[in-house]
């Protein structure tokens, strides 16, 4: 189980040591009760208000407020210590008026029964000097106070062990518990700053800042922050956190865990069904998992089972590209058309026609699906229907990718520019300039376009100017697969390494190379909770760290790596990792894996 994870489980432990205060009162009860003075009791609790015992920079306490505190057990932080003095100072000058007023007129049975009442100190008492130099201060003005106090620093200060124990004395006063003096709302506002590892962390000072950090808004905005979803399924972890949001924290970071350093990895489940041939596209939504092959066919897997429920059969050509929602799956062939298909039952719902050669890519989003086509258009549809919305013209050689985001649709070509359109009006509002060879891979944020292109040159696009605003150069061959995430674009390349850029600043952060590289080709990328997966033609599937670049592990070790073995797309969630392999050469069977890294749901 990771750190993180065993840290939420902590719960503060209760301090048992004897406050010094206690000892310290303890001396003065004896001494007072046999001295007699001369000051009045009106004038000792005019004075309690200004007492030096008071924490300096903290409201006096009532003697309610301080009852209420030394009787809270579980309020053990270090404010008790500052405001139990309060208390022990009202009993302390009680003592010392009741005292004086009695010495003078009360028989010594009085002072007997006073002295049994009280406990007997376990120190030495302080002299009737002490006692009566400490009852002077009180009657002395403030100023008269500071003066003396001043005073007596400089007496001591060649006398550093003195020093010491005065510094050691005022510095506790000093000290504020700002989680539990501050109004609840306060208190989580700063907590809500700190990283969730210092919450937790700061959960285990004491009974009372662990009830304040465990606050169910606080998880659940430190969750959001990191993008981590509440997980209503049942966990190892139900028992132990009651806390949902927090729950889901544990699960998330014992993943992070399991990813990088579980041994030995989790036993593969390998899905075996077509044949030799080459699986060209792959979908996986964490139920199920969809293969397309250029043996004509599409296979729909069941995850639980790990057995092939539907065969897509119906296309007279390969299938190059996919795309699933919920319910269908809607594909694209050699044989020019786009299938819809019924996840259920596995039926053909519509056949789009209307390209005049292989569809080549797909870009699903909500009903709309965006085509784009070696005839070289791209071409928009409502898979619920099968009817054409539009068609867009413009591009003069085959379209090799597209991103659609709802409002602007993005077609990269191989006539070496990028078009971005506005597909209700069938117009294009931008061409792209720029790239010296074809365009093979796009991505699209809404904000920013990056096009990957046979010329080396990775570019970054403004959508609304049209403009590019950054070349990232550093890859020496085409750019196969790219992801974005935030403003961190990580890139693979068929010069077999990965790179990790900001966007922003155009500025290439980290280079996942060195001995531990591909041996090949990089054929896809993925970024997954803070790490990314890479696959390569040399037949393996490796783990890096996506913050320092550093390799981690190989996920998938083909036995033909090397020999022909290639992994041609990954698919990866929060929890699982799905590959599509194979080999060029028959050295290796064609087949899906799957990686289970989910300790923490208890299946039902």
């Amino acid at each position: 189980m990771s750190a993180d994870s065993v840290g939420l489980l902590s719960s503060p432990e209760r301090s048992s040591s004897p406050s010094l205060t206690d000892q310290i009162v303890n001396d003065f009860i004896p001494i007072i009760s046999t001295t007699t003075t001369t000051i009045t009791t009106s004038q000792i609790n005019n004075d309690q208000t200004n007492s030096l015992l008071r924490s300096p920079g903290k409201r006096q306490l009532t003697l309610e407020e301080s009852q209420t505190t030394s009787n809270d057990t579980k309020r053990l932080c270090n404010s008790n210590f500052r405001e139990q003095p309060d208390l022990k100072s009202s009993l302390f000058l009680s003592e010392c008026s009741s005292s004086s007023t009695s010495s003078s007129s009360s028989s010594s049975n009085s002072s007997t029964k006073s002295l049994d009442s009280l406990s007997i100190p376990s120190t030495p008492p302080l002299s009737p000097a002490v006692i009566s130099w400490l009852l002077e201060f009180l009657a002395m003005s403030n100023e008269d106070r500071s003066r003396a106090t001043e005073a007596l620093i400089r007496t001591c200060s060649t006398n550093t062990l003195q020093l010491n124990q005065i510094k050691n004395q005022i510095e506790p006063y000093f000290q504020r518990d700002f989680i539990r003096d501050l109004p609840r709302e306060l208190a989580l506002h700063v907590l809500k700053y700190l990283p969730a590892s210092d919450v937790i962390r700061a959960s285990r000072t004491c009974r009372a800042w662990y009830d304040t950090c465990n606050d169910l808004l606080l998880w659940k905005r430190l969750c959001q922050t990191q993008s981590i979803p509440l997980k209503s399924v049942r966990t190892i972890f139900d028992e132990k956190i009651e806390n949902s949001w927090k729950r889901s924290y544990a699960c998330q970071k014992h993943l992070e865990y399991v990813w990088r350093n579980e041994d030995p990895l989790p036993e593969p489940l390998v899905l075996r069904g077509h044949e030799e041939f080459v699986i060209t596209c792959l979908q996986f939504d964490g139920k199920r998992i969809v293969s397309g092959s250029d043996d004509n066919s599409l296979k729909i897997w069941s995850v639980e089972t790990g057995q092939c429920v539907q065969t897509l059969t119906g296309h007279s050509g390969g299938v190059w590209c996919s795309e699933m929602t919920d319910d269908l799956i809607v594909s694209g062939s050699t044989d020019r058309t786009i299938r819809v298909w019924d996840i259920a039952t596995g039926t053909c719902l519509h056949t789009l026609y209307g390209h005049t050669s292989t569809v080549r890519c797909l870009a699903l989003h909500g009903d709309i699906i965006v085509s784009g086509s070696r005839d070289a258009t791209v071409r928009v549809w409502n898979i619920r229907t099968g009817e054409r919305l539009h068609m867009l013209s413009g591009h003069t050689a085959a379209v090799r990718c597209v991103c659609y985001n709802g409002k602007y649709v993005v077609s990269g070509a191989y006539d070496y520019t990028i078009r971005v359109w506005l597909p209700d009006q069938e117009r294009c509002v931008h061409t792209l300039e720029g790239h010296t060879n074809r365009v093979y891979s796009l991505v699209f944020d809404g904000k920013y376009i990056v096009s990957g292109s046979l010329d080396c040159v990775i570019r970054v696009w403004d959508v609304e100017q049209g403009a590019c605003i950054h070349q990232l150069t550093g890859h020496l061959s085409l750019t196969s697969g790219m992801q974005l995430r935030g403003n961190i674009l990580v890139s693979g390349n068929a010069d077999s390494t990965v790179k990790i850029w900001n966007i922003e600043s155009g500025k290439c952060l980290q280079t996942l190379g060195g001995r531990n590289k591909h041996a090949s080709a990089v054929t896809w990328v993925q970024v997954v909770l803070n790490y990314v997966v890479s696959s390569g033609d040399d037949g393996t599937v490796k783990l890096w760290d996506l913050k320092t670049g550093d390799f981690i592990r190989n996920l998938v070790l083909l036995d033909s790596a090397g020999s022909g073995g290639v992994v041609w797309r990954i698919k990866c969630t929060d929890s699982a990792l799905v590959c599509a392999a194979g080999s060029r050469n028959s050295t290796e069977d064609t087949k899906v894996i799957m990686l289970d890294f989910d300790r923490t749901t208890i299946c039902s």
